[in-house]
């Protein structure tokens, strides 16, 4: 019985040790998610920091898209081979008539 639960509980580690795209669940990551961080960067510029991360990963955060003196801000995580896993929004306006959000519609997403 030891046994299997050790077989288990080495098999869970190393399938959480898997780094995977995150299932799309707003429009930014059905945009981004999967997509090249270069490819972000080249169309609305550099970010305004970053940090190190678990297994190689790179979590980015990027501020643009000026309306009304408001940006959007959004963080983006990024793999060792530099593709987005995660986009989220940090800093977002809500559109009152249920449009698309404005970092959704400053990146493309709506």
């Amino acid at each position: 019985m030891k046994f299997r639960l050790a077989i288990v509980a080495v098999s869970a580690a190393f399938l959480s040790a898997c780094t995977t795209a995150s299932i799309a669940s707003n429009p930014l990551q059905a945009r981004w998610n999967g997509k090249s961080a270069g490819s972000f960067f080249a169309a609305y510029g550099p970010p305004i920091s970053d940090s190190g991360g678990a297994l190689g990963a790179t979590q980015y955060t990027w501020r643009g898209g000026f309306r009304g003196g408001r940006p959007c801000v959004v963080e983006l995580t990024v793999d060792k081979s530099y593709s987005i896993t995660s986009i989220r929004a940090v800093s977002d306006r809500v559109d009152p008539k249920g449009g698309p959000s404005h970092c959704e519609k400053t990146l493309d997403a709506d």
